[in-house]
């Protein structure tokens, strides 16, 4: 035996008008729904927009870092043509390549960028994701370098060598604690 009868939320109230189009809700809760909706939409458009305007301004500094090495690349082979013509050779191609990034970046916005990668990536999937795996090793590289020197060679157990320290003397080692006793202080590991 089922029950056929209904929420309030599934039928209008006994005090609504019941004329109204099948499909068409006039609960109160579906409107506020469908406006919640509509604004949280109207919302995640707008931050999106915002976020590509930033983006590419990000894109326009990039270009013209990449500018600004495409010519120290030319400066530097301009230099060596003599003496090394091969590596000169490649080093102008090099600026070459650069300066057709910095080209491209400043035609394209990011949205055309998104696409022309997302349309890539679907041609040649594996060059894609070869990419992506060459990059994120790049940048782990980078971010652990950047982090590096931060830190700097504070410590010495850091670059594999422990410091020594003669307290009758007061100097130090850096030689992994092999400390040839010179004098008659005591030595200290630190």
């Amino acid at each position: 035996m089922t029950d056929d009868r209904s929420t309030t939320l599934d039928s209008p109230s006994a005090g609504q008008d019941v004329g109204t189009a099948a499909g068409e809700s006039t609960h109160p809760l579906s409107e506020t729904g469908k406006e919640a909706g509509q604004r949280a939409s109207q919302l995640v458009e707008r931050g999106a927009d915002i976020g590509f305007k930033q983006a590419d301004r990000g894109l326009d500094q990039a270009a013209t870092g990449v500018e600004t090495v495409a010519d120290s690349i030319r400066r530097v082979s301009a230099d060596m043509e003599t003496e090394q013509p091969q590596i000169a050779e490649f080093a102008s191609t090099a600026a070459d390549q650069a300066e057709a990034l910095a080209g491209y970046l400043r035609e394209n916005d990011v949205r055309q960028i998104i696409g022309n990668v997302e349309n890539f990536a679907r041609r040649q999937p594996l060059l894609f994701l070869g990419g992506a795996f060459v990059l994120g090793i790049a940048a782990s590289r980078f971010i652990k370098a950047a982090a590096g020197e931060g830190q700097g060679q504070r410590s010495g157990y850091r670059s594999g060598y422990a410091t020594s320290y003669d307290v009758g003397t007061g100097r130090s080692t850096g030689d992994g604690g092999q400390w040839a006793h010179a004098g008659s202080g005591a030595r200290e590991d630190i």
